[in-house]
């Protein structure tokens, strides 16, 4: 596996009701279940305009758009697991094993594709919608972590300079950013640094476990347990909100109302400063490792059986006002 995933055994704590319920009052709709690979992530524009990534049980990447009324296959992206995807009004980027990058065109479909390291796995792919990018990324099977950055200056793909520690010792999970200069990444052994448009800062989190994702001033991540990070006012630190008995979480997206995913199911919201456990029954017992909530406020998750390879049965979960269609099984 290349990154080592931990469940926990401690129980899931009690449901406690939003102080205002609102869309958490919504059932949710398993969108689908079982599907050959995992979904590992998920992204969209709008709720009618999402996109799904996963892992590859041998016919190719779960790869599929849903447009508002059916999920049809994105063509195009190879054999291999892709890790993450994000996009943008004109670009879709996607990421995944053997060092591959992906940017699909949104308007006529068109997929330009590189291998910038075929020893690495990219687990995260962002760009600010300028045209350029960042991937990060790691191999994680070494006794280190072998961490990778990659910028893309809208032309040609370049290596960042990372000190020698982190590039030999550890991994790089996600990278987010507000903008092209006010960017963030965190990986292994709660690492986390920031990209001003100059130079990469590296900064203490405080975390000594593995932080997988970081989106909009939240850092997610943990081992036995799980732990939430928020960035200061100032963004220069990072303050521990990490929920009594948490289990292990892997996704986050932060906005006006936070979420985040991980083991068994679990989904918090951050309620008057606070992250509470989702006041409804569980959408899922698979592990959900992506979280993105749609400008309607929809709230969408993906994951499946990813702690151990192969990884099978992708799952996608939305609580929301539409009617999602189902992805079709694949015969």
């Amino acid at each position: 596996m290349l990154f080592t995933l931990l469940a926990c055994d401690a129980g899931r704590p009690e449901p406690i009701e939003p102080a205002d319920s609102g869309a958490e009052s919504i059932p949710w709709q398993v969108v689908s279940k079982d599907m050959p690979g995992s979904f590992l992530s998920v992204w969209g524009a709008a709720a009618d305009d999402v996109y799904v990534v996963g892992a590859d049980a041998g016919g190719g990447p779960e790869a599929w758009h849903f447009d508002g009324l059916a999920w049809t296959p994105v063509d195009g992206l190879g054999s291999g697991d892709l890790w993450w995807v994000s996009g943008d009004a004109s670009r879709v980027w996607t990421a995944g094993i053997g060092g591959r990058v992906f940017r699909v065109d949104r308007a006529t479909a068109e997929v330009d594709a590189w291998v910038l390291d075929d020893t690495k796995t990219f687990f995260g792919v962002w760009g600010p919608g300028d045209g350029t990018a960042w991937a990060a990324g790691g191999d994680t099977e070494l006794s280190g972590g072998a961490a990778v950055l990659w910028h893309f200056d809208g032309a040609n793909w370049a290596p960042a300079e990372l000190p020698s520690e982190l590039a030999s010792q550890y991994a790089l999970f996600k990278v987010w950013g507000s903008a092209g200069d006010d960017v963030w990444t965190v990986g292994s052994e709660g690492v986390s640094g920031h990209w001003d448009g100059t130079r990469w800062t590296w900064i203490d989190t405080g975390a000594q476990t593995n932080l997988y994702t970081v989106n909009d001033g939240y850092a997610v991540g943990g081992s036995s347990a799980g732990t939430i990070l928020r960035l200061s006012e100032s963004g220069t630190a990072w303050v521990d909100e990490s929920p009594d008995l948490a289990v292990q979480i892997f996704g986050v997206f932060g906005g006006a109302a936070p979420v985040a995913v991980g083991t068994r199911g679990s989904v918090w919201h951050r309620d008057d400063g606070e992250w509470v456990p989702d006041a409804r029954a569980l959408p899922t017992l698979h592990d959900l490792h992506s979280t993105w909530v749609d400008p309607d406020g929809g709230v969408w998750a993906a994951g499946g059986h990813f702690a151990s390879t192969p990884m099978t049965q992708g799952t996608l979960v939305y609580s929301g006002t539409a009617s999602i269609a189902g992805v079709p099984a694949v015969e």
